[in-house]
């Protein structure tokens, strides 16, 4: 199984060298880590971290996204491998878009999604709505977390959530084969921000339990690295459901495309 990393170098800096088929991380004070990149799933990298002028092109080309965060753990951007690890969705869609087809698909398919995370995040938090729209759901679930009072502005801490989210759709799409190209490159093939929009509301329960812990426990977490330390275990916690409902959507994409080009 791959694994993803978070390097956090906000309160000791770090420095990422390349050892053969490994990173090496250093920190002052602390053992090396070894992390044979065969194994990883993605990086992501806040505060002052140094890489090694080799190291990034070696992820690169062992297929690993690479995403770095502010000081905040907001997303700056990532670095995304040209390369598939395995393929089928890029050549499903460039087939579809030959036909003229997919523009209309991609809508739907969206439309869809989105609609299966909001009903899924509005049982969760126990929302009584008839409005299902997404702004609407998004302004209830905000209002809700609100009123948990964690010390900390839901914004924040649904922002943080979602950079970690950018990383594992960036992941998913690469051992799908879609690489730049529909991840920001072509915004009329950017299969990301659609699985983003749609996974940010997946996201909403965590982001309640989230606030409930920092409520009770805020003040454990008064340090930054301490707080981004908290938010990474509950994303990473979440994560099998996450990417399962990845991979249900990606999947109904795929069935959506075969119909279309075959």
């Amino acid at each position: 199984m791959l694994i993803p990393v978070h390097l956090d170098g906000v309160e000791t800096p770090l420095l990422v060298a390349l050892d053969g088929p490994s990173l090496l991380v250093r920190r002052a004070g602390a053992a090396d880590l070894r992390l044979p990149l065969r194994r990883l799933a993605r990086i992501s990298v806040r505060g002052p971290v140094t890489f090694a002028a080799e190291t990034l092109p070696a992820c690169l080309a062992a297929g690993v996204p690479v995403a770095f965060l502010d000081g905040q753990g907001r997303s700056l951007g990532q670095l995304l491998p040209l390369h598939r690890r395995h393929q089928d969705l890029a050549a499903l869609v460039d087939e579809a878009v030959a036909a003229g087809r997919f523009a209309s698909l991609r809508a739907s398919w969206r439309a869809a999604v989105e609609r299966r995370a909001i009903v899924r995040a509005v049982a969760a938090l126990g929302l009584r709505l008839t409005d299902l729209r997404p702004r609407t759901v998004r302004l209830a679930a905000a209002r809700a977390v609100d009123r948990i009072g964690a010390s900390w502005p839901t914004e924040e801490l649904e922002g943080r959530l979602e950079a970690l989210l950018d990383g594992l759709v960036a992941e998913r799409l690469i051992e799908e084969g879609a690489g730049l190209r529909f991840q920001g490159q072509d915004p009329d093939l950017d299969l990301a921000a659609d699985l983003r929009a749609a996974l940010a509301f997946e996201l909403w329960p965590v982001t309640r339990d989230l606030a409930r812990y920092l409520a009770r426990h805020g003040a454990k977490h008064r340090r930054e690295s301490d707080l981004q330390a908290r938010i990474v275990r509950r994303f990473e916690a979440a994560r099998p459901r996450l990417e399962q409902a990845m991979a249900e959507a990606l999947a109904m994409l795929r069935r959506c495309l075969r119909e279309v080009v075959h």
